[in-house]
């Protein structure tokens, strides 16, 4: 299994570089462009979720991202509290202004799991590798 760990920064978010990170890493790894898509389009939801929805520092938050054969695995920790989610997110309303992207991180990952760290919350989403 190959890894990576990013400790997220400003400066990565604002010269594009976690994007470009991750890109690297799933291309070496031989995953699909719509399955990188996907499992970037979902660790930028899940980072700004917690940006926007606690008082986490960037310099706080962790990835990691897991790739094997099968599975691509993402972790995404942080030192906020935990905070109690509904198990299914229900697709929000065209004018809502909240909500869509935790609807697209759990339609468009195979497992979706939110828990308590001991550090505070930790976010583990895996895609199955199609070939």
């Amino acid at each position: 299994m190959n890894s990576i760990k990013l400790n997220v920064r400003q400066s990565m978010l604002d010269d594009n570089l976690l994007c470009m990170k991750m890109d690297q890493f799933l291309e070496q790894n031989d995953v699909l462009s719509q399955q990188k898509f996907k499992v970037i389009t979902c660790v930028m939801e899940a980072l700004g979720n917690v940006v926007e929805h606690t008082t986490c520092q960037l310099e706080d938050i962790i990835i990691i991202l897991h790739c094997d054969s099968n599975m691509i695995t993402i972790d995404l920790s942080d030192n906020s509290p935990f905070p109690p989610l509904n198990e299914e997110a229900a697709c929000p309303s065209p004018l809502s202004l909240s909500g869509r992207g935790l609807w697209i991180i759990q339609q468009w990952m195979d497992q979706v799991k939110f828990q308590s760290s001991a550090t505070g919350t930790h976010l583990k989403l895996s895609l199955l590798r199609h070939e």
